[in-house]
């Protein structure tokens, strides 16, 4: 049967198949670590759950074992390369593919899915990826130590000329040979994703953490030189003194305080952002198709400097030809609230589907991921904070990983996934059915309705820059992490919603959609968006300063806009952040504990409600909403660690998904929804799916309550 493939766009990151908004659901399957005689199978079994899209990696040291000879992707030295058929048993099941050839992949494989030939320590020409005290930037290679360890390799440096010869050898034979051929609407491939995570799963790691490598700093003296177009221009931005670009260093900790300005800590943040898009510009050319590419950025390090390292380096505004993405990979959002706040921030950075979220992995990262409640929480807070998708990874779990691939892991990868390595469906199977089915229904529709949003922060990306160096503290120092991270607690605590914008990008428009829009503000602020934010006020705009008000421009100059402004800018009375957005309507709990998203439609009288209950909630609730122009009560009981799914139109819930069974926490739970007077229950402990004309779908875990008995 021949299929004809819908053709991927973008538009504000949201897919669009053949030129209408889905709401894209995929699920990986790492082909690479089965065998090939399991793949019809599993890719059946994935239809069956609902997944339309299929992600694969195509890890480089899988298909290339030689420099020598070239790459294997018809199965001739292993049945398991053969990724020409592993895509033909795709296009024949009508499953379309995002294809995510690396070059470096991670997927816990071996030196992250690069071959042992391009590492420095075994190819002298290739130079390593550097920090800034010159030591090389290591990864888990493809030898043990004695003590049973992955050896640390170095890096390649990704601009280094050799390696990015070879990277972008790997790539073109790729698009020529893999991509070309199969690419949508004759065949399955929608998309390609490009790198992982950044460049080597370090997407979010200090900008003193990479790249000192001589191949770097070439290109940084080069940016420079864009920049400020004359040596006299820097110098006099700078107050320095500098004869020749190449003498310019870049911002190391080891000599911050006595030689850095704050020009230069923004200069090479800002290369930060400007290098990684040029890297991928390499990339996408020696690809040599025209097909959309997606990046998966992982989210912000649990670290002082976290929050403001990620927002230095991950500016998609410069990603023009490059479509957002990210990953999960951050902890139990549920239980933990920094994972929590690190992982909204991630989705609301900028518009984009979830290309990873954690459905199999309990053994390597999270035990709570034994269960599906904790990967339901997970899905849904992402796709209310601004996901356009979401990714199960892995769908599949396998058992078939060779040596080259995987020295370190069991037999099983995942351990915990919703399909088993001998093809069995687990209770998570059910959930991800599920999800896929009211998303398959209701997906365009819950894209097109609008989160409640009253209130945003500010970015202004400068001021991040100088503060990823800031010592912790140091009270003088610039500190934006700090009182972004404050802000966020305050408004998960207070029940409202809120957007992130780039201060530097937005228009005076897009402030004035938000009542209110907080900042930290810095010593500088250029000139340009000083009086875009004095516009915001003048027209009615309450903006809220946490850090301080600049009174400098961008060059250091005096530059009032804001600080002659200073008594029509809000201040936060006693009471903090409650007192000064009291008028705000918000959810009112009568009891109980929960997060709640409410999206409305712009046309209709429609709305999703999710409510979720964090892992040391209570399974009960009763909470006041305001959907539209109408409060409603509703009482919920549901597992910790789960929640509810609800779509409501004109004044009734339609269709919902209750999670009230979480294994992990012993949490079973009757589900129960009554919104107004309409009710929606199990009597019995389970999970609970209702979808309008379809009717009912329940779970009732016998088996989970068997299990508990003594």
């Amino acid at each position: 049967m021949m299929h004809r493939f819908p053709v991927l766009t973008f538009q504000r990151g949201i897919a669009y198949f053949d030129g209408k908004p889905h709401l894209l659901i995929s699920a990986d399957y790492p082909y690479y670590r089965d065998e090939a005689d399991n793949w019809i199978d599993r890719l059946k079994m994935l239809k069956m759950l609902g997944i339309g899209v299929i992600t694969a990696y195509l890890p480089w040291r899988h298909h290339q074992l030689s420099p020598d000879s070239p790459p294997d992707f018809t199965g001739r030295s292993s049945p398991n390369r053969d990724v020409q058929s592993f895509l033909e048993h795709c296009r024949q099941l009508g499953l379309m593919v995002i294809l995510k050839p690396g070059p470096f992949v991670h997927a816990e494989l071996n030196y992250g899915g690069l071959p042992d030939w391009v590492c420095p320590l075994q190819n002298a020409n290739i130079e390593p990826l550097r920090n800034a005290d010159g030591q090389p930037q290591t990864w888990g290679g493809a030898r043990l130590t004695p003590e049973g360890r992955l050896e640390p390799w170095p890096l390649p440096a990704p601009l280094s000329p050799e390696f990015l010869r070879l990277s972008q050898e790997w790539l073109s034979l790729v698009g020529e040979q893999v991509i070309g051929p199969h690419l949508a609407p004759n065949g399955p491939i929608i998309a390609v994703q490009l790198g992982n995570e950044g460049l080597y799963s370090n997407g979010q790691h200090a900008p003193w953490e990479y790249d000192y490598s001589t191949s770097a700093l070439n290109r940084y003296h080069a940016f420079l030189q864009t920049k400020y177009t004359s040596l006299e221009a820097y110098n006099r931005w700078h107050a320095s003194a500098f004869d020749r670009w190449e003498a310019i260093q870049p911002p190391r900790p080891s000599t911050l305080r006595r030689e850095a300005q704050p020009s230069q800590l923004q200069d090479w943040g800002e290369f930060q952002a400007v290098y990684f898009n040029e890297i991928l510009r390499h990339w996408q050319m020696a690809l040599g198709v025209d097909v959309p590419i997606l990046l998966n950025q992982n989210p912000p390090l649990d670290a002082p400097y976290g929050l403001d390292a990620w927002l230095t380096r991950v500016e998609p505004e410069r990603w023009l030809g490059f479509h957002y993405g990210f990953t999960d990979w951050v902890g139990d959002v549920s239980a933990n609230p920094s994972a929590f706040h690190r992982y909204v921030l991630t989705a609301k950075r900028f518009p984009g589907p979830n290309m990873e979220e954690n459905w199999g992995f309990s053994q390597l990262y999270d035990s709570a991921y034994q269960d599906a409640a904790t990967c339901f929480y997970q899905t849904l807070v992402a796709l209310n904070s601004g996901a356009t998708g979401f990714n199960v990874y892995t769908g599949v779990g396998t058992a078939h990983a060779d040596s080259n691939l995987d020295l370190i892991h069991g037999s099983a990868y995942p351990d915990t996934a919703p399909i088993t390595p001998d093809g069995l469906l687990t209770p998570k199977a059910e959930i991800v059915g599920w999800l896929a089915k009211f998303f398959e229904r209701h997906g365009g529709e819950f894209l097109a309705c609008r989160p409640m949003q009253p209130v945003a922060w500010g970015l202004y990306l400068p001021h991040v820059r100088l503060s990823a160096w800031s010592p912790k503290n140091d009270s003088q120092a610039p500190q934006h992490g700090k009182y972004l991270g404050a802000f966020q607690e305050q408004m998960r605590r207070l029940h409202l919603e809120y957007a992130v914008l780039n201060l530097e990008r937005a228009t005076a428009a897009d402030l004035l959609t938000y009542r209110f829009l907080f900042l930290a503000g810095g010593k500088q602020m250029a000139e340009s968006v000083q009086a875009k934010l004095v516009e915001y006020v003048c027209q009615g705009g309450r903006l809220v300063f946490l850090e301080r008000i600049p009174r400098l421009d961008e060059q250091g100059r005096p530059c009032e806009l804001l600080w002659q402004r200073r008594s029509a800018l809000t201040n936060l009375p006693e009471g903090g952040f409650e007192a000064l957005l009291a008028d705000l309507p918000r959810p009112s709990f009568q009891f109980g504990r929960a997060d709640i998203w409410i999206r409305t439609h712009p046309e209709r009288d429609v709305h999703f409600v999710t409510v979720l209950i964090p892992a040391d909630g209570e399974t009960t609730l009763a909470v006041r909403l305001l959907l539209g122009n109408r409060w409603h009560s509703l009482h919920l009981a549901a597992a910790r660690s789960g929640g509810a799914l609800l779509r409501v139109e004109n004044g009734r819930v339609t269709d919902c998904l209750l999670k009230g069974v979480n294994t992990y926490l012993g949490t079973l739970v009757a589900p129960y929804c009554r919104f107004d007077d309409q009710t929606i229950s199990l009597d019995q402990p389970g999970d609970l799916l209702r979808l309008r004309e379809i009717g009912f779908f329940l779970t009732p875990t016998v088996l989970a309550l068997e299990k508990d008995q003594p």
